[in-house]
């Protein structure tokens, strides 16, 4: 199957073939099927990822030129991300990638992004803490381009309130699972949620709002002391 998306890829982009293309999405979706029924044989699914990982890096490093496909690009990654014990090196080259597709061309697919993103940080918060990217910007950490996401998000007029709750997640997968390790990032992620939170005010559903309050409850859980003198600092206590 990943043969033939190559292959069918190939003629879709050489013949302007929008039947190879339609073929080459459907290879994906039969490769998604595959790994939803052997999801709960961790052993299979590290079998398959030489196969898979090029595949995805594929569509997703090319600056948005398969974007036709990345929808399942991104399903295959959740499934290679979520279901076995730890995540390697090879599939974390695709973490910087997501940020890229983000940050310049795929801002639409941050619901389907955000799954793989808390699989890495759950995973291999050593790896992921550690880590870092070339970006336009220069080399940033890894937990940088996830602070950039979320904050991106939060402050985006057109972003929905669903995009800005799945991005508030990504803080609560850093806090529950770098315990201890990120102090010094839990004044930027107060100053964030706070001010989402006072655009919330007059909101009808509270879903956001809840999202927020889950966050300061996270941060409080990973330091009390830290965050009850960040939420001090700014006068909302």
């Amino acid at each position: 199957l990943s043969n033939a998306f190559n292959q069918y890829c190939s003629a879709g982009e050489d013949d302007d073939d929008d039947d190879a293309a339609m073929a080459a999405a459907q290879c994906l979706e039969c490769v998604a099927t595959v790994l939803k029924g052997v999801c709960d044989k961790p052993s299979i699914l590290k079998a398959l990822e030489p196969l898979l990982v090029p595949l995805v890096l594929k569509i997703m490093g090319n600056d948005g030129e398969y974007i036709e496909y990345l929808e399942c690009a991104l399903d295959i990654l959740t499934f290679l991300t979520y279901f076995p014990d730890s995540i390697s090196p090879e599939l974390w080259q695709a973490f910087p990638l997501i940020y890229n597709a983000f940050d310049n061309w795929a801002y639409d697919y941050l619901n389907m992004m955000v799954p793989c993103l808390q699989s890495y940080i759950a995973k291999s918060p050593d790896y992921f803490l550690q880590g870092k990217a070339q970006v336009e910007q220069g080399v940033a950490p890894y937990i940088d381009l996830i602070v950039s996401i979320v904050a991106k998000t939060v402050t985006n007029e057109r972003a929905s309130e669903s995009e800005c709750r799945y991005a508030l997640s990504l803080f609560m997968s850093i806090l529950h699972n770098c315990h201890g390790r990120v102090d010094g990032y839990i004044p930027i992620i107060n100053e964030i949620v706070l001010g989402k939170l006072g655009q919330q005010v007059e909101a009808q559903v509270a879903l956001t709002r809840i999202s927020i309050y889950q966050v300061l409850g996270s941060a409080l859980y990973y330091n009390p002391q830290l965050e009850l003198v960040e939420l001090e600092k700014r006068g909302v206590t």
